[in-house]
C-alpha cells in the first residue's frame, strides 16, 4: 500500500476551508426504534443506541446483536456492551471484545450491544503522517487529510491507524455504577490505562454534526477505539494523539 505524504502547507490551505460549511443531509432509514437506529450514506454508516442516553441515563440496554450486526460484514465499528460489561471494536472486518472482569462468554457474537457505530468501505487509502499530532488536534488533523484526499468532510466516514499512538488514555467498561447520571459523573466502572507512547492498531469513525451525542460524546466528531497489534484486546480512546510515521487510513473516495 502506497502512503500518500500529508505536507504541513496541505494542511494549513485545507484547513481553510472548514469554517462556515453546513451539515449536508444524509439518508436516514429508521427501523425499529427510530431514535436508536440509523443508517447514513456514504459507507454504510449504521448507528444503534445513543452515546447520550448513556452519558446522561445510564441507558446499557441491549441494542443489536452482535451477530446480525457481523452478518452485515461492516469494516470498522466502535461500541460498547450492554450491561456495561466491555467495549466492542471492529478493525477490517473483524470483531474484537474486551471484558472489564472475567468470566466472559467464549462467543463474543452472541453479545448485545448498548452502542455501536459500524461503516463499510471498499478500500483504504494511506497518509503518512509526518508530524507528531497532539490529542487536542487529532480531529483537525484526520478532517483536513480526508478533505485533501477527496472525502467530504461533512459527511461521516470510517478511519482507522496503524502505528504509535500518544499521549493517551483509555478504558474499558466493567459494570454499571449504582449512582446517579449526568453531565461530569460517571458512566460506568471501568479498568484505566494511560501513557506516552503506544504501538497500535486504532479503529473509529468520523461523524457528521447530526450524529455527534450519537455516535460520539457531545462536543465531539469521532470516536475511536484502541485495537492491539495481535487483534486480542480493545479499549475506548478517551485522548490520544498521533506520532510521526504513523499511517492514517481513509476511504478510497
Amino acid at each position: 500500500m502506497r502512503a500518500t505524504l500529508l505536507t504541513p502547507s496541505v494542511f494549513v490551505v485545507a484547513l481553510g476551508f472548514l469554517a462556515g460549511r453546513p451539515a449536508l443531509p444524509q439518508q436516514m432509514m429508521p427501523t425499529g426504534e427510530a431514535s436508536m437506529h440509523t443508517v447514513h450514506q456514504p459507507y454504510d454508516i449504521e448507528t444503534f443506541g445513543e452515546f447520550r442516553q448513556i452519558m446522561m441515563a445510564g441507558d446499557f440496554s441491549p441494542k443489536v446483536r452482535l451477530d446480525a450486526v457481523m452478518a452485515k460484514h461492516p469494516t470498522t465499528g466502535v461500541g460498547a456492551l450492554a450491561g456495561a460489561r466491555g467495549e466492542i471494536t471492529i478493525y477490517d472486518g473483524k470483531l474484537i471484545v474486551s471484558y472489564g472482569k472475567d468470566g466472559a462468554p467464549a462467543d463474543a457474537n452472541s453479545q448485545s450491544a448498548a452502542l455501536l457505530a459500524t461503516g463499510r468501505v471498499a478500500g483504504w487509502q494511506s497518509v503518512q503522517v509526518e508530524l507528531d499530532v497532539a490529542p487536542e488536534e487529532v480531529e483537525s488533523y484526520i478532517v483536513v487529510a480526508a478533505k485533501a484526499h477527496g472525502i467530504d468532510s461533512e459527511e461521516s466516514f470510517p478511519f482507522e491507524v496503524r502505528g504509535n499512538i500518544g499521549s493517551y488514555a483509555m478504558h474499558v467498561n466493567a459494570a454499571p455504577t449504582a449512582g446517579p447520571h449526568g453531565m461530569g459523573l460517571p458512566t460506568a466502572e471501568t479498568v484505566r490505562n494511560e501513557g506516552d507512547r503506544l504501538d497500535s492498531l486504532v479503529a473509529g469513525l468520523y461523524v457528521s454534526l447530526d450524529l455527534m451525542g450519537i455516535a460520539t460524546h457531545g462536543g465531539e466528531r469521532t470516536h475511536a477505539h484502541w485495537v492491539a497489534l495481535d487483534q486480542s484486546a480493545t479499549a475506548h480512546l478517551d485522548r490520544w494523539g498521533l506520532k510521526a510515521g504513523t499511517i492514517l487510513l481513509l476511504p478510497k473516495p
